[in-house]
């Protein structure tokens, strides 16, 4: 974890003469892929030689969640499947969209994109609740990878976030990728591709990055069909590297919430600041818990050099767990900081020393000075 935190402050704004300003930058700084090293998420599409396999290989890992695309194929497929990820969905994992008929949506007239793709969310919703599974449809699926700008506006109507395939389906944490057309890496069947497959999840592992994988079925079958070994080899091998293996919504919702907190205004009152934002997209999960840090400089300077500090969100106060980090839920669109009463068992805020660099804003060796700020530390 100490690496990814590491790399997540770089690029902060500065900011002079917090206390006395009517309105700020952001105090926090969401840590990275909810401090794993990297994230990975397992996507599936279609429906096919997925459930059963799949069940087998998570036994021993009931934390790993992965995402399944659906689509009818033309067929009502989801009258034979329904009650098969329902279940699974009850069990944490993701039900996606992946349309209806399966149709090359760019080949198809504009009229009837939203049968395809915004109607049939809702039909997901409606016969995985029918089984008991409550689901939330937010993200979807490029049948072959096909997309236009009207298809995009489509799927951004109903959905935040839209998988294509093709590439290396690599995600770095601070560069805010194109929500409607999200890079994933299709295992296809060829002699180097478990090499491949490995070396990319052990290098979003390292760099940190969130991986997207497609996989259109467990079975030993060949082409695009992966065996039920390599499928757990190449889980087991992101479990080992500390990836954060989370399914294709939630990994996505964080990444993109990250852009909105990270750069939210502030409204300091007094002996307390304010940070409020809106939801960048009108569907995304309805709950999504963010862990973040707080500037060590800002608290200093807005609170006391021994001060410590909690935040209230809904009426409940967060207090900060040994490593300073918060756990704060975005879709609340507000967050209060307060310094808190000094009793025996108070401590002051102090961010984990070794989750600093000198290039972090944290750092007690990053002691530049912009115009108009001197003597006084920048962040």
């Amino acid at each position: 974890m100490n690496r990814i935190i590491k790399k997540a402050f770089l690029g902060i704004s500065v900011i002079c003469g917090l206390a006395s300003a009517a309105s700020v930058k952001s105090p926090f700084v969401t840590v990275p892929w909810n401090g794993y090293s990297g994230a990975a998420s397992f996507t599936f599409d279609d429906g096919f030689y997925q459930a059963e396999p799949l069940s087998q290989i998570l036994e021993d890992m009931p934390e790993v969640k992965v995402t399944f695309f659906l689509t009818n194929m033309g067929m009502n497929l989801l009258d034979y499947f329904g009650p098969t990820y329902a279940e699974l969905a009850k069990q944490g994992h993701e039900i996606g969209n992946h349309t209806n008929n399966h149709f090359d949506l760019t080949s198809i007239a504009e009229s009837s994109l939203k049968s395809e793709i915004i109607d049939f969310a809702g039909e997901l919703e409606q016969i995985m609740g029918s089984y008991g599974a409550e689901v939330s449809v937010t993200s979807h699926a490029l049948p072959y990878s096909q997309n236009s700008d009207i298809v995009s506006s489509v799927i951004d109507d109903r959905h935040f976030i839209n998988r294509s395939a093709g590439g290396p389906g690599k995600h770095d944490w601070n560069v805010e990728p194109n929500w409607s057309n999200m890079d994933s890496k299709v295992w296809y069947t060829t002699p180097n591709a478990e090499e491949d497959f490995l070396n990319s999840i052990d290098a979003s592992a390292m760099a940190p990055s969130w991986l997207i994988l497609l996989n259109h079925g467990i079975a030993d079958l060949g082409e695009g069909y992966i065996t039920q070994d390599l499928m757990k080899e190449f889980i087991q091998r992101a479990v080992k590297n500390n990836m954060w293996v989370a399914p294709f919504s939630t990994v996505g919702a964080y990444y993109r919430a990250h852009f909105t907190l990270d750069t939210a205004k502030a409204v300091a009152d007094g002996n307390n600041l304010t940070v409020t934002w809106e939801m960048p997209h009108k569907n995304m999960p309805k709950s999504i818990p963010l862990k973040v840090v707080i500037n060590e400089t800002f608290v200093r300077e807005n609170f006391g050099n021994n001060a410590s500090i909690y935040i209230e969100q809904d009426g409940k106060r967060i207090y900060p767990d040994e490593d300073g980090i918060f756990i704060l839920e975005f879709t609340s669109l507000k967050a209060t900081i307060y310094g808190s009463s000094k009793t025996p068992d108070t401590k002051p805020y102090m961010v984990r020393s070794d989750l600093r660099t000198q290039d972090d804003p944290f750092s007690e060796k990053h002691n530049v000075h912009p115009p108009g700020c001197k003597g006084k530390t920048p962040w």
